[in-house]
């Protein structure tokens, strides 16, 4: 065999290598290693949902890191209480707080108009770029969105381009109220439109339930949406008159309920073999 066949040889060798770790590295881009918590509506409890099954995650030893890609409404005073750090500090993470959230306005609007608000846009490229570093130090990712999936992140794209972009299953938090069912399974439908896996529904009791009427309801709206929504239904969780005043205390105790304990078994199944096991 010639020297030039030789390298010919090598040449082909190497060739097939490169390619080979371009479809490892592809393949690794599109495994779903993390959720993103979306909702029916906003105010329904993704914050809390989230902040607890990353805390009930964390103390079974995983590295969870968390990101909130845009949240509106954040004054300078209630920075302190922004979602995006209620969520760092339920992971007890060190990540800076501009990769945890890129893009945080003052208005409390929808993303699109509060960025125009104050001159600037959301850029895609920034958030996945942050996102896909972020995904690189941590064994599972849990994203919060901003409002329901179709809320305006950009003029052409909204949450829901989001969540495909990011390859990402779904998590829905969903209300217990009259007018629950119809946004539950909307929201669903949407996702399935797009093909983005649905790990479950939580649903989350909001407000107190004062009047048979309301519990009446109630009782509908979770039965009804555990017979239809064809996904795991997770919840109601009960609703804490002290949530906002004792915000941690309220997230520990979240994350030890039964709800959250099931919701995180069911991400860990959905992920099965893509999230490192802790040591």
């Amino acid at each position: 065999m010639t020297c030039q066949d030789r390298y010919g040889i090598a040449t082909v060798v190497a060739s097939n290598v490169h390619a080979m770790r371009r479809i490892e590295r592809q393949a690794h881009d599109s495994c779903p290693r993390g959720v993103f918590i979306t909702a029916t509506d906003t105010g329904v409890g993704k914050t809390l949902v989230a902040s607890a099954l990353v805390k009930c995650l964390t103390q079974r030893g995983f590295d969870v890191g968390v990101m909130k890609p845009i949240e509106t409404g954040v004054s300078r005073s209630r920075k302190a209480q922004s979602d995006g750090v209620r969520l760092r500090n339920a992971a007890g993470s060190c990540d800076p707080m501009a990769e945890v959230s890129p893009y945080v306005f003052r208005l409390p609007v929808a993303p699109l108009s509060a960025a125009e608000a104050e001159g600037t846009a959301v850029q895609l490229t920034t958030i996945m770029r942050v996102f896909r570093a972020l995904r690189q130090k941590h064994a599972l990712m849990v994203m919060e969105g901003a409002g329901g999936v179709y809320a305006p992140v950009t003029q052409l794209l909204n949450a829901l381009d989001l969540i495909n972009r990011m390859k990402l299953q779904a998590i829905v938090v969903g209300h217990t109220e009259l007018g629950g069912i119809n946004h539950a399974l909307l929201t669903i439908h949407a996702l399935h439109q797009r093909k983005v896996p649905i790990v479950a529904l939580v649903l989350n009791q909001c407000r107190p339930v004062r009047t048979k009427t309301a519990r009446l309801q109630e009782q509908s709206t979770v039965s009804l949406l555990r017979r239809l929504a064809g996904i795991p239904v997770v919840g109601p969780l009960p609703y804490n008159p002290n949530m906002k005043k004792n915000w941690n205390e309220s997230v520990v105790r979240f994350a030890k309920t039964a709800p959250m304990k099931k919701l995180a078994r069911l991400v860990l199944a959905s992920g099965q073999g893509k999230f490192s096991q802790p040591g």
